[in-house]
Formats: structure tokens, sequence, C-alpha cells
């Protein structure tokens, strides 16, 4: 079974190392994949917004373990969620929001049984002590009902959606800028209107294309990524330099 990992943890230091050795040591045969490690440390939406924007291309079954965890050690839960197709650990602080607003059905399990924890948990490390064996067990066929109650309010945040302001205005931000410095928006292909603009930072962009290479280079323009959101970019430059913008930046859609 296929393990994917997410973190903020980087790969300087060993935590990736001991999350992998703590899942190999309960099932050798477990294949590990890294998703990333390079989320911006304690950046909850950037986990989230990555996470989904790859997990439905694993193989059915995969058991994602997402540890973006500024709240380790405090009173904050450990969740364990199984949906139709998927499995997902990660702890209760609004990281697996996008998970639960794709998810046709899902149970949320608190991670509560300690007989699938590490002997010795620390309070700064719970992705080696419990989210890594966990992982394990059920990647060895442990029942999701056996690690811990079911539970029905867990975080589930609300602000990654566009919001309508009036009836041909939308407002949106952005929630993502990848390493090439397009601009990732909350607009989903289903909230976009036949013809619209955008305007952000005092730059208005009304250009829409299907592909990169449309555009002349530098110039700015939106298309829809890979992802399935409606992105700013410029060609073989970054819309992140051209506008002076960062994630949170407000974008106001504007019907046409």
């Amino acid at each position: 079974m296929v393990i994917a990992l997410l973190t903020d943890f980087g790969t300087t230091d060993y935590f990736v190392g001991a999350m992998k050795g703590a899942i190999l040591s309960i099932n050798r045969q477990a294949t590990i994949v890294d998703i990333t490690h390079q989320i911006p440390p304690h950046d909850i939406p950037a986990a989230s917004f990555t996470l989904r924007a790859c997990y439905q291309y694993f193989p059915a079954r995969t058991i994602f373990v997402a540890v973006v965890d500024p709240g380790v050690g405090s009173e904050r839960r450990a969740l364990l969620v199984e949906t139709e197709n998927f499995y997902f650990l990660a702890p209760d602080n609004g990281l697996l929001s996008l998970v639960f607003d794709e998810a046709k059905r899902f149970s949320v399990f608190e991670l509560t049984n300690e007989n699938f924890f590490a002997e010795s948990v620390s309070r700064t490390f719970h992705g080696r002590d419990i989210f890594a064996p966990v992982a394990a067990h059920l990647s060895n066929g442990v029942q999701s009902k056996e690690f811990g109650v079911e539970v029905v309010n867990f975080n589930r945040s609300k602000n990654n959606k566009p919001k309508r302001i009036s009836q041909k205005e939308f407002a949106a931000e952005i929630v993502h800028i990848d390493s090439f410095g397009n601009l990732v928006t909350n607009l989903k292909e289903s909230d976009l209107p036949e013809s619209f603009t955008i305007a952000i930072g005092g730059t208005t962009i009304n250009k829409r294309q299907t592909f990169f290479a449309e555009a002349k280079k530098g110039e700015l323009f939106m298309i829809t990524g890979s992802a399935g959101f409606l992105e700013i970019a410029a060609f073989q430059d970054s819309a992140k330099k051209i506008l002076r913008v960062e994630i949170g930046e407000k974008v106001l859609l504007r019907a046409n």
C-alpha cells in the first residue's frame, strides 16, 4: 500500500527520515512517496491546497500523512479520515478542509488508541510518534475504527471560497504561488462566467488563454491551471514579481 507524505519539515533535518523509519519498522513492504516537505513553515492553507492538487492522482486506498502542525503537543486532536477512495492522517487544524469539500462521503476518527502509537510519544513530534505508526498499521490492514472514536465536530475552514459581492462581482484571493511565480486563485472553473476580468493590486487583466505559449514574453494573462483553479500567469516570467503580490492578496472578478 502507498503511504504519501506531505510536511513543512524540509529535508535538512532528520524529521522526514525518522517518519519513514517509523513506518518501515512496522511495515517493511510499504511504498513511501514524498509529495513535498517544502511547505512553508506552519502554512496550513498551503498544505491544504497542495494536498488537494495531487491526491486524486494516487492509487485508490493510498494513505496520506499530512503534517503541518503548529499546535503539536497542545489539545488539538489528531485525525484519521476515511473517504470512498483514500485515507488521510492530519492534525485537526483545517488542513483537510479541501478534502472535506470534495469528498462525497467520509468518516472522521480521532486518534486515541495509544496501542498504535510509538512506545514513547514526544510532545513535539507527533509526525513520527503518532501519524507515521498509525499509517503503517493502517497499511497492514487495521480498520479505521480501531484507532479511535468517530467524531463529527472537526475543523473545516470556510474561508477558502470566493464570495459573491454583487450580481456581477466575486471577491476571491490568491491561495498559492508556485515556483514559476504563477498566482493561483481560489476560483474554480465552475465559478467562472463566460466573460470576465480580474483586478489585482491595481492591475486589471482581461486576457484568458488555454496554454502558456499563446502569450508574448512577460505578458500577464489568466489560465485554468492543472489543479482546476484560475491562475494569473506571465509567459516565461513571474506574475508574482510583476504584480508584487503575496498569498492572501485580494482578487476581484467582474463579469462582463
